[in-house]
């Protein structure tokens, strides 16, 4: 059994790590979060340099999963400072009590496709190469966490490997993003808290994955992924947002009465921008298996159960 510690835990893709983990039979699962709710999780502020260095020293993990910070390129600009202390400072003391305490220990580290300059991109494809981009302080941030990371893995020989993940979504996810935005408002209306909602601007195609995917590659990439390597995880796939936002709509008799779906593009006039995950499947062996459209209306089902939440931040 390997001891796994995820930071973060508590989170949209940590409770489905934790899941993916355990369910594997491989792994001893604890975590550690700004709140505990059981026995496995510990309560730490992982921004306290004293408090990050006597979990890490306490549990002495194996691998190490972090996947707090702030996650929203549109919060970042509200929250520049916050954005900077959570996803530098704390990936910074998670190092440096590996470096003390567990120097054999690997971490991965997660990190977003929201890096990548889209701009430069040559084709369709996303890859490791794409040159990144300054444009949010969510972007810097990620960008400074991996230079910095780096840098301490070469200096100390440790153990590091770095994710870019694309899209998520899943039953459970924060509202902040644009699927739960519109499952929101879509239970809104069926309350009948609203009568009708705008349509934000939904010509893009990108890489979406089922979370289950997402944290199944993770735990792959604890196993194989090569230290110091980035790996970009997806699907490998391109969906047009206004399509994935119809199914919802169309699930709603309310929100079919009440909105109108702006009018479909043809598919040659926007880029199908996806991930390329081949060094992901070559290194790990990772497929994904969850149909994304199957996912979309399980976020609806689940909102309209009572997973409306008010936050617009996420872990990684």
């Amino acid at each position: 059994m390997r001891r796994a510690l995820i930071i973060g835990c508590n989170g949209f893709a940590g409770t489905a790590l934790r899941l993916e983990l355990a369910s594997s039979g491989e792994y001893d699962v604890y975590g550690v979060d700004i709140a505990s709710f059981d026995q496995r999780t510990r309560a730490v502020d992982m921004l306290d340099p004293e408090a990050a260095a006597a979990a890490i020293r306490d549990c002495k993990p194996d691998v190490i999963f972090n996947l707090a910070g702030q996650a929203s390129p549109w919060v970042s600009w509200e929250k520049v400072n916050l954005t900077m202390h959570l996803n530098v400072d704390l990936s910074v003391n998670i190092v440096e009590a590996v470096r003390v305490h567990c120097p054999g220990a690997r971490m991965i580290f997660v990190g977003s496709a929201n890096q990548y300059d889209l701009d430069s991109v040559e084709g369709e494809l996303i890859g490791e190469d794409t040159p990144l981009v300054s444009n949010s302080p969510y972007a810097i941030s990620k960008n400074t966490q991996e230079a910095m990371i780096r840098l301490m893995a070469r200096k100390y020989s440790l153990d590091v490997v770095f994710t870019r993940s694309f899209n998520h979504i899943g039953p459970g996810q924060k509202v902040g993003f644009v699927i739960t935005d519109y499952c929101n408002r879509i239970v809104k209306l069926e309350n009948g808290e609203i009568d009708t909602f705008n349509y934000g601007n939904l010509d893009s195609w990108r890489d979406f994955s089922d979370v289950r995917d997402v944290v199944h590659a993770y735990r792959l990439i604890g196993e194989s992924g090569r230290s110091g390597e980035i790996y970009n995880v997806g699907s490998g796939e391109s969906y047009y947002i206004r399509d994935l936002v119809g199914k919802i709509v169309e699930m709603s008799p309310a929100a079919s009465a009440a909105t109108e779906l702006p009018p479909r593009l043809d598919d040659d006039k926007l880029t199908h921008y996806r991930g390329d995950i081949s060094k992901l499947q070559a290194d790990t062996g990772f497929m994904p298996i969850y149909d994304v459209n199957e996912t979309v209306a399980s976020v609806l089902q689940a909102y309209r159960q009572g997973y409306v939440f008010p936050s617009k931040t996420d872990e990684a």
